[in-house]
């Protein structure tokens, strides 16, 4: 190969990630400062204790603690503000695409792995959680980072890829425990590329490796199933949740708002999709239908035995977000499906096949753009931002802002500066919850004597929930009611501020 054409290549095969991750992150970014809801309120205040708080306040909760371990360096590099850790998100997410194009490269050449990674790069729940920060991105990370290892190990035989395998398997555990489905598809394609053995004592190595790496945090584990109630908020798996998963992973919409020629254009775009990858498997050679047949199993294996492991008796643990990893393969499989369709095969392009092509070109883009405008328009989760930026812009510095309860006060705080702080009430904060155990235990601006604190503060801001018939209610907060006049209020759909003054 001539050295000019060979610098081309290399160039191209940098380009064409950074182009992906480039776009990927520009429609992430449209959203990266609304308003944190609770689950990043929780990642946000728990990044407030030391390594030691993050491990036993996860241990109370339903998650790991390595995204956390993380959560908390990169904003100690970066800071501390909605978009610089929401950022950490993104970056993973372009991790995973780079390593996900040069995977593909490896299996199927340069030009289908740049249109499979695109497509990836537009799939609306992986823009979505690169908005936010939580470990969604970062599992779909490990999980390409170990495929691809685990390929090399499969094709070397070296044993630092068992090794670094192993290690990945582990710090998938570490960060979200449904990692683990994706493992199985690993097993299977596994099995398929080396039928004569089960294991061979090099992947045993990997996977001893892995399980010797989690035993530190069994017995955390173990805990949470014992003592955390898992799923309480999790609705009961139906006929619908395949249906919305795939409506969701496709539209971002779930399937009862998806009417009219978005349905056609769904149903379109899956049906296309099957009708060529049925035609790519059949043009594949043995070894490229091994690792096609991994991509289908990371796509379809997770959604499924998620199903069933959330069915009665179980409790339900079906959540779209858990299984991001499937949800993005997903669009890399469209991304295939399209690369064959616009692929010259020995017999001429048939009127049937070029329609069929235009189908899915079309019905892919309009999929995409559909979706991504259901991301940046979405309906934020959390509300506590805007109010308390609006109580900032008026309040002058030093003048406390109070919160009513351990919701608002968790996505409230978040916003909390030196010249307007924000603070909770102890015996406001209801703890049943393992999610809330951080506020009691880190503490931060936590009141446990609400009439000291009154009587410290002649002028304060009070933010309560717009329809809360409770509020001034209870005792500790009837004080507020007896020693303040309510002097000006700002209110929007959700919440309302009252500016109180002593009497």
């Amino acid at each position: 190969m001539k050295p000019t054409t060979r610098s081309k290549n290399i160039f191209l095969c940098v380009l064409v990630p950074v182009i992906c991750c480039i776009i990927f992150a520009i429609f992430c970014m449209l959203n990266l400062s609304s308003t944190i809801w609770f689950d990043e309120s929780y990642s946000a205040y728990l990044v407030r204790g030391n390594f030691g708080d993050i491990w036993n306040m996860t241990a109370q909760d339903v998650h790991p603690p390595f995204f956390y371990f993380l959560l908390k360096i990169w904003s100690s590099i970066f800071g501390y503000t909605d978009f610089s850790m929401r950022f950490m998100s993104i970056f993973f997410g372009a991790l995973a695409l780079i390593f996900l194009f040069h995977l593909l490269k490896r299996w199927f050449g340069f030009k289908t792995a740049s249109i499979a990674t695109l497509l990836t790069a537009l799939s609306p729940m992986l823009i979505r959680y690169g908005q936010e920060m939580r470990m969604y991105t970062l599992v779909f990370f490990i999980v390409v980072l170990a495929t691809y290892v685990l390929d090399l190990a499969l094709d070397t035989k070296k044993t630092r890829y068992y090794v670094l395998y192993g290690i990945l398997l582990s710090l998938g555990m570490w960060t979200h425990y449904f990692t683990a489905i994706a493992w199985i598809a690993h097993i299977i394609y596994y099995k398929v590329t080396r039928r004569s053995k089960i294991f061979d004592k090099k992947m045993l190595l990997s996977y001893g490796l892995a399980v010797l790496l989690f035993i530190p945090w069994v017995p955390s584990l173990f805990k949470q199933i014992l003592e955390v109630e898992k799923g309480f908020w999790i609705p009961s798996v139906s006929l619908l949740t395949p249906v919305d998963y795939l409506s969701n992973s496709l539209l971002y919409s779930e399937a009862e708002y998806a009417t009219g020629w978005l349905v056609l254009l769904a149903v379109i775009a899956i049906a296309t999709t099957v009708f060529f990858l049925k035609r790519l498997y059949q043009s594949y050679a043995k070894t490229e239908k091994s690792k096609f047949l991994f991509l289908c199993a990371l796509t379809i294996l997770p959604p499924i035995i998620l199903i069933i492991l959330s069915l009665p008796p179980l409790t339900s643990m079906f959540v779209d977000r858990y299984i991001l990893y499937s949800s993005a393969m997903l669009w890399t499989l469209m991304g295939l499906a399209l690369s064959f369709a616009f692929s010259k095969q020995k017999k001429e392009k048939t009127n049937r096949k070029v329609f069929l092509t235009v189908l899915l070109l079309v019905s892919v883009i309009g999929c995409a753009i559909t979706g991504i405008i259901n991301v940046e328009n979405r309906t934020p989760e959390g509300y506590a931002k805007n109010t308390v930026i609006a109580v900032q812009a008026v309040s002058d510095p030093g003048v406390p802002i109070l919160v009513n309860n351990e919701w608002n006060y968790y996505d409230a705080v978040f916003y909390s500066t030196d010249a307007h702080p924000i603070y909770g009430v102890n015996d406001w904060i209801n703890y049943q919850y393992g999610s809330i155990f951080p506020i009691k235990h880190i503490g931060y601006n936590l009141i446990e004597n609400i009439s000291d604190f009154t009587s410290k503060n002649q002028h304060i801001w009070y933010i309560t929930d717009l329809n809360d018939d409770t509020r001034f209610s209870k005792l500790d907060q009837k004080i507020l009611a007896d020693q303040y006049d309510v002097v000006s209020t700002i209110a929007d759909d959700h919440l309302v501020a009252f500016e109180l003054e002593k009497k």
